[in-house]
């Protein structure tokens, strides 16, 4: 009986000395959550800066962006072709190459093909702020570090809005769960390659998180330049304009100013460049791929979208994790509605805005790779966890 009583004295003393260490850590954690989230953003940059620079990726993509960015620059198809392949020829090894050239029938046709290889370029030209930067650099850096200047910027662009919105949120010491989260959302499979939808991410994170903080010029001028970027970001611009007027947001002016200028900018710039329009393009990427686009105009077809749809969601299931994190969004968003009220409107559009446009990106183009909804699923996490960090009463300590 003595024993007993003993053990749990030494019990009940070891318990409480843990929760003596528990509150101090929690409380000192708090107290430089500052800290915490300069150090935790910093690490995730300088990190992706190193792997791009040691370990660089070169995905296949990269040669008809580089031949876009030139295509003004040589007289001929098999000039542009020579140009973008020897390019990459120099910068990777063998096996590299190899692979870029040789995976496929597809790979093979556009090697040996500068025709067929043309063909695929209004398909990237239609990133028009991406193609000019690349224009611009290359004069400078050559093409390939181009690519790295332009992920280096937006990496910094990501960084820097991510700690002006937990500073201003209060929610500095979630930092480390916001990296995570970026990681969650497969940020790695994109954020080193040559493709636009780093930049584009980065600059539509950036201009959502700017319309919390309610500094909507800016938002609106990132959110300009993420559609200059990828075009498809225009359905967020619409949504967030139509939810703007129908939740009676004071600035509706400026959502719709900014959904106006972009439409008009986009379909001048869907003009200026050889497009191929948007289904000879859904038949590409969502159903088949072509080897050769000339002259590739195939009559809508309602079975090949529906199938389209339903295959990209089973890829979408099995190889990448979107469509997981936006079924718990979507659970979280019914939660948060029923038994958190959300206290702005600000902030309930641009958690509808991120819902509905992740649906509305799908529909209109059935993609299953993550880089296409990962802007508008990690905000709407941000901002699910301010409002439920607001609501709980029971929050942990904050930084005073």
């Amino acid at each position: 009986m003595l024993d007993a009583r003993k053990d749990d004295g030494f019990r009940g003393a070891l318990r409480a000395f843990g929760a003596s260490v528990a509150r101090g850590a929690s409380t000192f954690y708090w107290r430089h959550a500052g800290i915490v989230a300069f150090l935790s953003l910093a690490g995730f940059t300088i990190a992706f800066l190193a792997i791009a620079q040691l370990r660089p990726i070169y995905n296949w993509d990269a040669l008809p962006y580089i031949a876009a960015s030139v295509r003004d620059q040589f007289g001929s198809a098999e000039e542009i072709h020579q140009h973008a392949y020897s390019i990459l020829q120099q910068a990777t090894s063998v096996e590299e190459f190899t692979e870029l050239t040789q995976l496929d029938a597809y790979r093979q046709r556009q090697f040996t093909d500068a025709t067929a290889f043309m063909s695929m370029l209004g398909m990237y030209e239609i990133k028009w702020l991406y193609i000019s930067l690349l224009q611009v650099l290359e004069r400078f850096v050559g093409p390939l570090a181009a690519f790295d200047v332009i992920n280096a910027v937006a990496l910094i662009i990501l960084s820097v809005s991510i700690v002006l919105w937990l500073s201003a949120t209060r929610l500095s010491g979630f930092a480390p769960l916001v990296v995570a989260l970026m990681f969650v959302l497969q940020l790695q499979g994109f954020a080193v390659t040559q493709q636009p939808d780093f930049l584009g991410n980065t600059l539509l994170i950036a201009a959502l998180l700017g319309y919390d903080r309610e500094r909507n010029w800016l938002g609106s001028a990132l959110l300009f330049l993420a559609i200059l970027t990828r075009p498809d970001q225009i359905a967020v611009a619409g949504i967030l304009m139509a939810l703007a007027w129908y939740l009676g947001d004071r600035n509706i002016r400026i959502f719709a100013l900014t959904f106006a200028v972009s439409f008009v900018c986009w379909r001048i710039a869907d003009h200026s460049v050889h497009s191929i329009g948007w289904w000879p393009h859904f038949w590409f990427s969502t159903y088949q791929i072509q080897e050769d686009m000339t002259n590739f105009r195939p009559d809508f077809s309602l079975k090949v979208y529906l199938t389209a749809i339903a295959l990209n969601l089973y890829r979408s299931l099995f190889h990448n994790t979107w469509l997981a994190a936006y079924v718990i969004a979507l659970s979280l968003g019914v939660r948060i509605y029923f038994r958190h009220a959300v206290p702005d409107v600000r902030s309930q559009i641009l958690l509808l805005t991120c819902l509905l446009s992740v649906a509305a990106k799908y529909v209109i183009f059935p993609l299953h790779d993550g880089r296409i909804y990962f802007a508008p699923l990690f905000v709407f996490f941000l901002i699910a966890l301010k409002v439920l960090s607001n609501a709980s009463a029971s929050a942990p300590l904050r930084e005073r």
